[in-house]
């Protein structure tokens, strides 16, 4: 579900902070209305928009008080109206493009080369990967879940920046977006914490 009309209506400046494409700003956001309810609310655009839905009427009063100071505390930073913070997101996202294009102006072979070389790290390793999963998951290598949970975070960190220079290797070929290039970042997040909940259940006999 889009939270983005929820938010911008109910909360304008905290919501145009959590809408804008901008971390910083949605990492504020998230603490303005977790400090509204009086509870950790993750910074992210869905994380917030759902414990906005969810709020009762006394604190949608209370987000509306958090709400009108960090209007004051936004234009205190010299963002004159809302429209200012959604402004800094796409010139962002233009820094963004001229880097990746003048990063591409100056390519050769051995650049080429190089690209190829983390993409292939990069299947490599997430092939292991799968096939070493299906072995825990069938019951055809037994490791006990203590070391499964450490070799789960080691695998996930390597995973996470061989996947976020893999994608790299894409943009700077192909062109990307940011929030492209910001989603393979939770790639060894994700599978650190599949194979946790793997290790916890313990492998299938």
């Amino acid at each position: 579900m889009d939270f983005s009309n929820l938010l911008t209506k109910v909360l304008p400046w905290i919501g145009a902070a959590a809408t804008g494409n901008v971390p910083a700003l949605i990492a504020m956001a998230a603490q303005e209305v977790g400090q509204a309810l009086g509870v950790d609310v993750q910074a992210n655009p869905q994380a917030i928009g759902q414990a906005v839905a969810g709020a009762t009427p006394e604190q949608l009063l209370a987000m509306k008080d958090r709400d009108l100071a960090f209007q004051e505390r936004m234009q205190a930073m010299g963002f004159s109206h809302v429209g200012d913070m959604a402004r800094l997101a796409v010139e962002e996202a233009r820094i963004y493009v001229a880097d990746a294009q003048n990063a591409r102006s100056h390519g050769d072979e051995k650049v080429f080369w190089l690209g190829i070389s983390v993409l292939i790290t990069f299947s490599v390793l997430m092939a292991l990967v799968l096939y070493g999963s299906y072995q825990i998951m069938t019951g055809i290598v037994k490791v006990d879940a203590g070391t499964l949970a450490i070799v789960s975070t080691l695998i996930g960190t390597v995973i996470g920046y061989v996947a976020a220079n893999a994608q790299q290797v894409v943009s700077y070929f192909f062109g990307s977006s940011k929030g492209s290039s910001d989603k393979s970042i939770h790639i060894g997040d994700a599978l650190t914490e599949t194979m946790k909940q793997l290790s916890v259940k313990g492998p299938t006999t």
